[in-house]
């Protein structure tokens, strides 16, 4: 059986490229969180974050969960994108999954359109 993972994503390992996505990125909002990305070559490195204003590890590592999969189930073209970073809000970790893939498959396919 093949993996589901995020395959065509890499992660983002190196912290100076995690930084400078925060500091100096563009920022798209949603109401379950917020995506931090750089414009640049493609295939994008890929990070989730969810810190402890969302709740317990069982809390952030859920909302990291349903974010990836999202991600990973949607069909936006993210090749112009060279990092994204999403951070996860206290609503993540509550929220129905569907409500969270609507609204983040809106915001990605808003980014792609906004930088091709």
């Amino acid at each position: 059986m093949p993996s589901e993972r995020l395959s065509r994503y890499a992660k983002i390992r190196r912290r100076e490229t995690l930084e400078r996505t925060l500091r100096a990125g563009a920022v798209a909002r949603t109401s379950y969180c917020r995506v931090c990305y750089r414009v640049g070559e493609g295939p994008p490195g890929v990070a989730f974050l969810a810190g402890k204003r969302v709740g317990g590890a069982v809390k952030r590592n859920r909302a990291k969960r349903v974010l990836r999969e999202a991600l990973r189930t949607s069909s936006a073209d993210l090749s112009g994108i060279e990092t994204l970073v999403f951070v996860a809000s206290h609503r993540a970790a509550t929220a129905r999954y569907s409500d969270i893939r609507r609204t983040l498959h809106a915001e990605l396919r808003r980014i792609s359109d906004h930088d091709s």
